[in-house]
């Protein structure tokens, strides 16, 4: 009775929720996935969005590490019964919530039904106090992985233009796309020299999405090469809060309001970020 009563319960929620749920994805690790999620929770957030990134690679949690949070309860102690919603949650870092994973914890492939649905309805709680949820998926094409994918609205996956990479991708949408039936993915292309050469890869790749899986994929961006970024990540703090005219934050500021359909000016940059960046 209790497990009809949540699949109802689940299926009123995938119906009516009110947060939309945002999946990252990549296939390959390395391709700085998280610091993308983490760059795109800061600037959503400063759209005056009510934001929570969710550390969905459970078995090796990076985004504590990569903001320097001081993990007391994570999901794991939240699924073994030991800690409440609250105990779990990290309030307002850079204005947006964490929900942090437990590094060590068993692989999230092997997580079964029941824990797995614990999860889900962490979110069916949570869905009216946040405007976006973002989940930061690990790497790889595990069943697992494709779930958070499955029941988001929007799948991104990101990449960067070396071959392995963009095979790698592939492979993801392939598998979600046959084996889940999701029909709409959007590309981020990271690390990239120009705008032009990001576009030709995308379009090679369109195309054989489109030929091989019947995908029309979306270009929602790209974000160039910012060796700022290795700063920002051993002084474990998202770029954008260090230097928010830095290329890295631009171009992420540009998707997230892409995101919201807001408006941007790609040309205003602050002065004290030009200063900064001038005096390095």
């Amino acid at each position: 009775m209790k497990d009809q009563a949540f699949e109802l319960k689940k299926t009123y929620w995938e119906q009516e929720h009110a947060a939309t749920y945002i999946s990252i994805a990549s296939g390959k690790g390395g391709v700085g996935k998280t610091s993308f999620v983490v760059n795109l929770a800061f600037w959503l957030a400063h759209l005056k969005k009510r934001v929570l990134v969710f550390d969905a690679d459970l078995g090796l949690a990076n985004i504590d590490i990569m903001l320097s949070l001081s993990v007391s309860a994570s999901v794991d102690d939240y699924l073994a019964g030991d800690a409440t919603l609250d105990d779990i949650i990290i309030r307002n870092i850079y204005g947006f919530d964490v929900l942090p994973a437990s590094s060590g914890m068993a692989n999230f492939s092997q997580i079964d039904s029941v824990d797995f649905n614990k999860i889900v309805d962490i979110f069916i709680r949570l869905d009216k106090a946040y405007d976006y949820i973002l989940f930061d998926n690990g790497a790889g094409i595990s069943d697992r992985i494709m779930q958070f994918s499955v029941i988001a609205d929007q799948v991104i996956v990101i990449t960067n233009p070396e071959p392995t990479a963009i095979t790698d991708a592939y492979a993801f949408m392939k598998l979600i796309t046959r084996d889940h039936h999701v029909s709409k993915i959007s590309l981020v292309m990271n690390r990239v020299d120009t705008q032009s050469s990001s576009i030709s890869i995308y379009e090679s790749l369109r195309g054989v999405v489109k030929r091989f899986l019947n995908l029309d994929l979306e270009f929602l961006g790209n974000v160039r090469e910012d060796f700022g970024v290795r700063r920002a990540a051993r002084s474990q703090k998202p770029i954008s809060a260090l230097d928010s005219g830095s290329v890295f934050a631009r171009d992420t500021k540009e998707i997230a309001h892409k995101i919201t359909g807001t408006r941007y000016n790609k040309d205003k940059v602050g002065i004290s970020s030009m200063l900064r960046r001038i005096m390095k």
